[in-house]
């Protein structure tokens, strides 16, 4: 393996296919260590990657006042430094507090509609992010403890397709000590969020006291998780593609209910039940993070032994009743 920062991150972007000649890159840049060494990395293997156009992206989310405001004119100033385009927005996360979505999961929203709305006004076709290893491997954590199917456990993508936009995560294989070292020697700067260190959100306190307790049983556990979740994209890439092969997966009708022929389910591997299953509860409004296994179980008795008539209630206010030929999915 290339001892080399710079050259793994290009090994990483050629291995997953992420970029590839004539892509504008709009890059995400909070300040800190990784998505610094994510802009500088990408900088760096620009002309080797024939890339057309570097921009930066910062978002100000409001929390942390004075702090946050300092973390966006230091990207600001390297963004400038580098002669590159910069975009910035600042929102006020309070007033978008929600009963169903942590504080986490509504900033995370925030943050991507930002960056397809950035992307649209500079006519970038990539968005890079700076996830690194370690966020992967507390991502797949999280889940497995709070309770995760299979495309939950898989975690972050190195690679993700959304409408005509590619969101790719060139440090996917790099460690954060590792980067922070890098950046430490050559001594270019960066900032350090203060709520990093707060015990008040789920990720801090798996990164700081889950995670380090484990690894005293398994000192490599991070890369052991994402080895992991690695193995399971590979299964849940074929149950996605035999998925789409199934027949009468959800049409919607009039009423703007979704219905699937019981005919073209009651056939399918468990597995694959679950997944059409889970497109259509998703496509009509449901809260697939509220999902349980015992709402499974329930779904797999319903469709076994229910009668025309019957309907089953599940998370976001949706009913879903079973006639002599189908199921209908429709919010209540």
């Amino acid at each position: 393996m290339p001892n080399n920062l710079i050259e793994r991150v290009l090994k990483t972007i050629r291995n997953y296919e992420m970029l590839k000649p004539g892509d504008t890159v709009l890059v995400a840049v909070s300040g800190g260590p990784d998505s610094v060494f994510l802009l500088r990395a990408l900088i760096n293997l620009k002309t080797k990657l024939k890339l057309k156009k570097l921009v930066v992206c910062n978002l100000d989310h409001g929390i942390r006042g004075r702090e946050s405001s300092e973390d966006s004119l230091f990207v600001k100033k390297i963004a400038e430094d580098s002669n590159l385009g910069f975009i910035h927005k600042k929102i006020d996360l309070s007033k978008k507090i929600s009963k169903e979505l942590s504080t986490e999961e509504i900033a995370r929203e925030e943050r991507y509609k930002f960056f397809n709305d950035a992307a649209r006004a500079v006519k970038a076709n990539v968005i890079a992010t700076g996830h690194t290893l370690d966020d992967h491997a507390e991502t797949i954590l999280m889940r497995i403890i709070k309770g995760a199917s299979l495309k939950g456990i898989v975690g972050i993508s190195p690679v993700r397709e959304e409408s005509s936009l590619k969101i790719i995560r060139p440090l996917f294989e790099l460690e954060k000590a590792e980067i922070e070292k890098y950046l430490d020697e050559r001594g270019a700067g960066y900032r350090v969020d203060s709520t990093n260190a707060e015990p008040i959100y789920f990720r801090n306190i798996v990164r700081k006291d889950i995670i380090p307790f484990l690894e005293k049983y398994n000192p490599r556990l991070k890369r052991a998780l994402c080895s992991l979740a690695e193995h399971l994209r590979e299964d849940f890439e074929f149950i996605r593609e035999a998925k789409l092969m199934v027949k009468g997966q959800g049409s919607r009708v009039k009423d703007g209910s979704i219905e699937i022929r019981l005919k073209d389910i009651v056939i399918q591997p468990k597995a694959l039940q679950k997944e059409i299953l889970r497109d259509c509860l998703e496509s009509i409004g449901g809260e697939i993070k509220r999902l349980s296994f015992r709402h499974w179980k329930e779904m797999e008795q319903f469709i076994k032994h229910k009668r025309k008539g019957n309907s089953i209630d599940l998370p976001g206010d949706i009913r879903v009743t079973r006639t002599a030929l189908s199921l209908v999915f429709r919010s209540r």
